[in-house]
């Protein structure tokens, strides 16, 4: 796979947040990176729950993406008001787009791992949303981004260098950016303890932030799930975003409408 594909190069229709009666819960402001990658598609379904499967395609790979940064400014939605919570921390996801499931027709992204500092955002991560969340530690040593469970057991690191100047965001023309945008406004599988799929939505806002390519690897250590192999991830060509200043909301869950 030489370029991370637009949603329009898989089948399936896709359901906004209005027609899937949600509204918005949170918000907080992002810095940091976003990294679009491939895996072999074994690997990329063996982080699916039984009930999901990957939506084919003519490759032999499948996209995966990562966001490492933090989140800073953090706020609930409470009808009409705001309300700032303080929240700053870093986080780490994984996720897996273009994949429905097996009775299904829509188009979703699933995020098989996250992990936090804060345990306000994991706690509510996973038994609202589904996310895995897991508490972390995050180093950074110059380029080098760390993250190890409490207990300092390594769980994977990342590089990354940037490449280009800074654009705006409202208006960045960099090859991919559309296509990763087009991926992460699909409708967001988790699944909870009790294997319940539930489904919320990301509102990923450039406006006001500011953007720049770069080249990044993240090497994953620990298991993602449990089965899944130690690999070391090079991003696609292109396939790596600085962010900065990003409003990044995330939506109330509800069930999965497949």
């Amino acid at each position: 796979m030489s370029s991370f594909p637009d949603r329009s190069a898989y089948a399936g229709p896709v359901l906004d947040p209005r027609a899937a009666g949600r509204s918005f819960a949170a918000r907080a402001r992002f810095n940091g990176w976003i990294v679009l990658a491939s895996w072999p598609r074994e690997e990329v379904a063996a982080l699916l729950p039984p009930e999901l499967e990957l939506v084919p395609n003519a490759q032999d790979d499948h996209p995966v993406a990562f966001i490492l940064g933090k989140q800073t400014a953090g706020a609930l939605f409470l009808g009409p008001f705001t309300v700032p919570t303080g929240a700053n921390y870093h986080e780490f996801g994984m996720a897996v787009p273009f994949v429905r499931h097996r009775r299904g027709r829509y188009l979703h992204l699933f995020v098989p791992r996250m992990y936090a500092t804060y345990f306000p955002a994991v706690w509510t991560g996973n038994v609202q949303y589904g996310f895995a969340k897991e508490m972390a530690k995050f180093e950074r040593h110059g380029n080098i981004h760390v993250i190890t469970a409490e207990d300092r057991t390594l769980l994977l690191h990342a590089s990354f260098e940037a490449t280009g100047e800074w654009c705006s965001g409202g208006g960045c023309t960099l090859p991919n950016f559309d296509a990763m945008r087009s991926a992460f406004v699909l409708p967001v599988i988790g699944c909870l303890n009790d294997r319940r799929l539930v489904s919320s939505y990301f509102d990923w806002d450039f406006r006001e932030a500011r953007v720049r390519p770069a080249d990044g690897t993240v090497t994953i250590v620990a298991p993602l799930v449990a089965g899944s192999p130690a690999r070391e991830s090079d991003d696609l060509p292109s396939g790596t975003f600085e962010v900065d200043g990003m409003v990044w909301k995330l939506s109330w869950p509800g069930p999965c409408r497949f």
